[in-house]
Formats: C-alpha cells, sequence, structure tokens
C-alpha cells in the first residue's frame, strides 16, 4: 500500500506537533466554577492508532467551496467560499505556494496570476474521478496548471456526498 506523500507530511507534522510540550492555558481562560484552566486537548487517535486530523481552528477563512489533489508530484488546490474566494494551490508536496485573490470564476473553473506573477488555471470536468493511489472516488475530474506545467487529480466540491472507494 501506497502512502500519498500530502497524507504523510501531514501525519508527519501531528506527531511533532503531539511532540511538543503541553503549553499552559490563559488563566484568564481558567473555568470559573473550579478556578483551574480549562483542559487542552490532545489530538484524537481512531480506530487505527494514527491521529485523526486536528479541527479547524478558529478563522475568518471561509471553508473550500472546492478541493483538488493529484500525485507524482503532490499538489493541492482549494477555492475558499463567500462574496470573496480565494484560491490558494500548493505544487512540489507544498514545497511552492500560491495564492490569487478574487479569481477569475469561469463554467469550468477559476483562474488568475499570483503575486510572483504565475499564471494558475484550475479546471474541471464533472465526471467521477479516482484517485490513482488510494482509489477513493471524486466527483470531478481536475487539470491545474501552474505557469507551463500540468497536474492532473480529482477534486470535489463542499457538501457532495462522500464518494465510495472500490476494493
Amino acid at each position: 500500500m501506497r502512502i500519498s506523500p500530502l497524507i504523510l507530511s501531514a501525519a508527519v507534522a501531528l506527531g511533532a506537533a503531539a511532540c511538543q510540550p503541553a503549553q499552559q492555558a490563559d488563566p484568564a481562560a481558567a473555568d470559573p466554577a473550579v478556578g483551574t484552566p480549562a483542559p487542552v486537548e490532545a489530538p484524537a487517535a481512531d480506530a487505527g492508532g494514527s491521529l485523526a486530523p486536528a479541527p479547524p481552528a478558529a478563522s475568518t477563512e471561509a471553508p473550500p467551496a472546492f478541493r483538488a489533489t493529484g500525485n507524482e508530484p503532490g499538489w493541492l488546490a482549494q477555492v475558499s467560499d463567500g462574496p470573496n474566494p480565494v484560491l490558494r494551490v500548493e505544487t512540489g508536496y507544498g514545497e511552492q505556494k500560491y495564492e490569487i485573490a478574487s479569481p477569475t470564476q469561469g463554467k469550468d473553473g477559476w483562474s488568475g496570476k499570483a503575486a510572483d506573477g504565475t499564471e494558475i488555471k484550475l479546471s474541471y470536468q464533472r465526471t467521477v474521478c479516482q484517485d490513482n493511489m488510494s482509489g477513493q472516488e471524486f466527483g470531478a475530474t481536475v487539470m491545474l496548471t501552474v505557469g507551463a506545467r500540468q497536474y492532473h487529480g480529482c477534486g470535489d466540491f463542499a457538501g457532495a456526498p462522500a464518494q465510495a472507494t472500490r476494493p
């Protein structure tokens, strides 16, 4: 079984964070009924013993309306929801990061220029796509273009029903 590099890097980051000493809670956040600091929760482990993803941090960022990933090399693209969408792209297993505020939205995707002038286009087709490493099915086949380089993968819109995996 082969593990996606994005999943592996996330697991390593979570493992490293779990090894850090617990930070003291702010006394102002103490439980007034008891007078002790509120507990700091550790990430939960799933049935397989691996760490479950941490809940999203409180943020003013809108959740992704569309999320896509691909393998070899690993990449990730997300378009936030809301009145001012943002297109965030990571390539090279997270080594290169791009952000486009207010990307142009077309009938089949989003495009724009990153701060460094790199042209980015995220396009999709609403066809079933199967991840080539995990076998998981998604609702869209995706092509990400960063400059002259093309990446292929799968994606889904927020609220899309979970797709079944094939044996």
